[in-house]
């Protein structure tokens, strides 16, 4: 039953609208590049267009809240049924759209650790300039826009809640004027290149974190605990919202709403329910 009722909704997703960030090339642009390539087990490669898929709840249940999903995948790739499609799933049946963020990745860019965090910036601000701009045509609250991300998309929901601007008031494109902060990031099993010291430089107005990890994490790869550990030590010291959820089980893997582990109650896959009661809390009042 449960099997039949998870087809019936990703069918849905057959529909789901696609949305280039920039109508142009984006900046930094990479020509002649090799074609995008989408794996059978939904896996994608070779990004250099980015672009965001809307997947809204039908307009009766929305809440206006929003989530750009960034999926994992070492910056290589995008794991996106497993991130995007399955967060999708759970996440809309709360009321909350799930706006899954196909950000750019090495290869084809030939760009080193920094350069590709810089790269990658640049698609999440657009991202949320996007949904910011459009809120109001497709439900969603302009304050009510978080990012969260898996792993290396993680690494780049954090970038962006320690880099965000206010946008460009003088610009000619009306996108670039919004604020491309989050009103909250997400990260679960965070990961910068299997580093314990966190590399993120947060302020005093940082938007609220919640944090996912388990302890059997970095054992033999994924991300060591000891990052995110620091990641909420550094906010708690800047009077900045923060919450880590630990779970024993889940390795790097902790996140992944996997149907399964959904309809069998495994501990981690309950952190969507435990970041709703959570925000409330922590967001202003709309």
């Amino acid at each position: 039953m449960r099997f039949a009722l998870s087809l019936l909704i990703l069918s849905s997703f057959v529909h789901a609208e696609t949305i280039p960030l920039w109508p142009d090339k984006p900046p930094q642009f990479l020509a002649n590049a090799p074609a995008e390539v989408k794996e059978e087990r939904g896996n994608i490669r070779n990004v250099t267009v980015p672009s965001i898929t809307l997947f809204l709840p039908p307009a009766d249940k929305r809440t206006g809240m929003a989530i750009i999903v960034c999926a994992g995948g070492g910056y290589g790739s995008l794991d996106w049924k497993t991130h995007v499609k399955y967060a999708a799933e759970v996440f809309n049946a709360k009321g909350v759209a799930i706006i899954g963020l196909k950000y750019r990745l090495r290869p084809p860019h030939k760009l080193d650790n920094a350069g590709i965090q810089a790269l990658t910036l640049l698609d999440a601000k657009r991202a949320v300039r996007l949904v910011r701009h459009r809120a109001s045509e497709w439900g969603i609250k302009p304050k009510q826009i978080g990012i969260a991300g898996y792993s290396a998309g993680g690494n780049l929901a954090m970038n962006l809640a320690a880099n965000f601007d206010a946008g460009d008031p003088k610009s000619e494109d009306p996108i670039e004027r919004e604020s491309s902060r989050p009103d909250f990031a997400v990260g679960l099993a965070t990961w910068h290149w299997r580093q314990k010291e966190s590399p993120f430089v947060f302020k005093k107005d940082t938007p609220p974190v919640y944090l996912v990890h388990a302890t059997n994490d970095g054992i033999n790869g994924g991300a060591p605990i000891e990052m995110p550990k620091a990641i909420k030590a550094d906010l708690e010291k800047l009077g900045v919202p923060v919450r880590m959820d630990i779970f024993n089980e889940g390795s790097h893997g902790v996140g992944n709403l996997i149907p399964q582990r959904v309809a069998h109650g495994f501990p981690p896959a309950k952190w969507p329910e435990l970041l709703l009661e959570w925000l409330p809390g922590v967001l202003p009042k709309q």
